[in-house]
């Protein structure tokens, strides 16, 4: 404080360039510019005699004088922004006003805006930006942090961005630090600012088509692969030979797709640009396959063009293979130049057939558009293999074996049908399946006779099968049951049958066999076998069976009626007894000539010893009613008269 200054003074008046009468003081300075931050200094200068009442003002806005304050020297307080200030000494030289001034610079010691790419090869580049504060820096210094410092100036920063390589055995990323500094006489720093490099990636390797796919009449999609953090771009050879860029780029995590003429070969490769923009790192050539097929007579024709990309040994041709409706056909082409294949593997009339070419050439899969014929194959259809008639569930059902040779995926059986010896007439067509059930015949009327064709998708139709018939069952006579001789197998023939019988009382079954005979006598004398159920089962040769029709065999029930009796007690024809076979249930009544019942009986093992309530009757003839139910519940009647003897 100065408080023995004091005068009077013009408050508006800027006593640097109008003292006003003031004699003039003098001082010096250390420096004419620092930073913002830093201090000056009085070094010297001053009048002797005025030592005593000098005052400073370190930043004098030109607008009068202090009246009673001020800083004495040697050192002013710090300076806390840039700018150009007036420092303004005031004071008393033997009792006259003294006045000295002085103008200092104070420099921004702003921190420098950058950025970096990281570029393939562990190149990093910066990018700096200057604004109205840092572009004042004398220099530019760049700490890499690998031991390495850069000094530029601000020309030099115009000129060309800064860039540094780092070795390749070093880290993985670093620290990169940016300030400015001053000359003398400020000679000193700006904030410094520090950003991270990332992970530095190696030199740039070779980007990769690993697969090219004609997807469409007018489409290609490529696959690619490039190192993290590249960028790729499509390049495309046009008419002259000359890669052009299509201007696709990407980072390979899809695929190119790309609108072209693919009826012709199409070549690309695929070059890397980093962010640094360094290109030129180029992809093997992969070129495009263009596939044609032509059908002839049970074989379809292909051919392609050969592989027309270049070869070298990181990407060598090494084979063709080719792929029916998506499986592969045949094995594989290791000839670049064989661009011609024929399948005749089941070649079938009017079934569509797509081919489509894969090509492995180095890491890429190169796959031609689909193309697709229709077969041709004008072989007449061979026999049927094998048909087998049998009677299941009432009703005839034939299994076919198809053709061999001939055969297409859809096709139609043509079922002819012979009744009972008649004429073949087409009576049904089954499609695409290899059984029939007839549920217009009648198993249980007689035999049916079949034959059978095959027609193809082309309708070309093989000859008639053999006719296989139904064993049908029946009987000729009352003692057997019967069955026709004609074979249900086309192939084998009978060997044998057997006889199947199903206990009409308990549903039981047994087997009877009985070889090569086409008749078979049940018991006569077996009292429970009235009624049975039958089938016929027919074996081939080749083990296969065929049944007949169920068929019930039944007897009537038989009744032996005496018609005369002497019971006079000889032991010989002493009583009328009546005997049957297959009765269940009896009763017998006998009339007198006038109606009347005489004896009445239900038990079969009863008989009338010829007397009337205990006495003789008197001999004659007398009328008999009886009525049995046999086994199979059917109900007969007989009548007539017997004769007793006296």
């Amino acid at each position: 404080m100065l408080s023995n200054f004091s005068f009077a003074q013009d408050p508006n008046n800027n006593y640097c360039t109008n003292p006003l009468g003031a004699t003039t003081g003098g001082f010096t300075l250390d420096k004419t510019r620092i930073c913002v931050g830093s201090t000056v200094a009085i070094t010297g200068g001053v009048p002797a005699g005025l030592e005593t009442t000098v005052g400073y003002i370190s930043q004098y806005e030109g607008k009068g004088l202090p009246v009673a304050s001020g800083t004495l020297g040697p050192s002013l307080p710090p300076y806390t922004k840039p700018g150009s200030f007036t420092i303004l000494q005031y004071g008393s030289l033997n009792g006259t006003r003294s006045i000295a001034c002085k103008t200092i610079t104070v420099l921004p010691i702003n921190p420098i805006d950058f950025t970096i790419r990281a570029c393939s090869g562990r190149q990093v580049t910066l990018n700096i930006t200057l604004d109205a504060n840092t572009s004042q820096y004398d220099n530019y210094v760049i700490r890499w942090a690998d031991g390495a410092v850069d000094l530029k100036t601000r020309a030099q920063l115009a000129a060309s961005p800064p860039v540094h390589t780092y070795n390749s055995n070093g880290q993985s990323s670093y620290n990169i630090v940016v300030y400015g500094t001053y000359n003398a006489p400020a000679s000193c720093e700006g904030q410094q600012k520090t950003v991270n490099t990332g992970n530095l990636t190696n030199a740039a390797t070779a980007p990769i088509i690993n697969r090219l796919t004609t997807t469409g009449e007018n489409t290609i999609t490529i696959g690619y692969q490039v190192g993290n953090g590249t960028t790729a771009q499509l390049y495309q050879k046009d008419a002259n030979g000359i890669y052009v860029a299509t201007g696709q780029t990407g980072n390979g995590s899809s695929p190119f797709v790309v609108n072209t003429n693919t009826k012709q070969v199409q070549c690309f490769q695929v070059v890397t640009q980093d962010a640094c923009n360094s290109a030129g790192v180029r992809s093997g050539e992969v070129c495009s396959i263009v596939l044609d097929a032509k059908a002839v007579n049970k074989q379809n024709d292909l051919s392609w063009t050969p592989y027309q990309g270049a070869v070298t040994p990181a990407q060598s041709f090494r084979f063709y293979r080719v792929y029916r409706n998506g499986s592969l056909s045949g094995g594989t082409i290791t000839s670049q130049t064989n661009a011609t294949f024929s399948d005749n593997n089941r070649i079938e009339c009017g079934t569509p057939y797509c081919y489509t070419v894969e090509a492995t050439v180095g890491p890429a899969i190169i796959t031609s558009g689909a193309t697709c014929v229709t077969g041709i194959n004008s072989e007449v259809p061979g026999d049927l293999r094998n048909v087998t008639v049998s009677v299941e569930s009432g009703q005839p059902r034939l299994v076919m074996s198809l053709p061999v040779s001939g055969t297409t995926v859809s096709y139609t059986l043509q079922i002819i049908r012979s009744d009972n010896g008649g004429l073949f007439q087409t009576v049904a067509s089954v499609t695409n399946r290899n059984t029939f059930v007839d549920n217009t015949a009648n198993a249980f009327g007689g035999s049916y006779c079949y034959q059978v064709t095959y027609q193809n998708s082309c309708s070309l139709t093989s000859a008639p099968s053999k006719p296989v018939c139904t064993v049908y069952l029946s009987s000729k006579s009352t003692n057997s049951i019967d069955w026709t001789t004609e074979s249900p197998f086309l192939t084998g023939g009978v060997q044998s049958y057997v006889v199947e019988v199903i206990d009409s009382l308990n549903g039981t079954r047994r087997e009877i066999q009985v070889g090569g005979n086409t008749r078979y006598e049940p018991d006569p004398n077996d009292p429970n076998l009235q009624s049975q159920k039958y089938r016929i089962i027919a074996v081939s040769s080749g083990g296969q069976q065929s049944y007949s029709n169920f068929f019930t065999f039944r007897r009537e029930a038989r009744i032996l009626v005496p018609d005369a009796f002497t019971p006079n007690g000889d032991g010989m024809n002493d009583t009328f007894v009546v005997k049957g076979i297959f009765v269940d249930q009896f009763r017998i009544n006998i009339y007198d000539r006038w109606g009347t019942v005489v004896f009445s009986s239900t038990d079969k093992t009863n008989s009338w010893d010829g007397n009337i309530d205990g006495q003789r009757a008197l001999a004659g003839q007398y009328m008999y009613r009886i009525e049995i139910n046999d086994l199979t519940k059917q109900q007969t009647v007989r009548t007539g008269a017997v004769l007793l003897i006296r």
